[in-house]
């Protein structure tokens, strides 16, 4: 079950810095696109689902 939602004190930037430190600790950086669709969800214009949706999509797209 997830975890309702809070509002968070952090900054945009705050939160981006602290998600990056652990995708790099596991050996996995996050690519420039990867941040600007975080920056989009954290913004509120799009759903980590549509970002999910959209590069699926551009997988099968390049499969394809």
């Amino acid at each position: 079950m997830a975890a309702p939602r809070t509002t968070d004190t952090r900054t945009e930037d705050e939160i981006l810095a602290a998600a990056t430190a652990g995708h790099v600790m596991a050996g996995m950086p996050p690519t420039d696109a990867d941040v600007a669709a975080a920056r989009r969800v954290l913004r509120g214009e799009t759903t980590a689902e549509q970002e999910a949706a959209q590069l699926l999509a551009e997988f099968r797209r390049r499969r394809s």
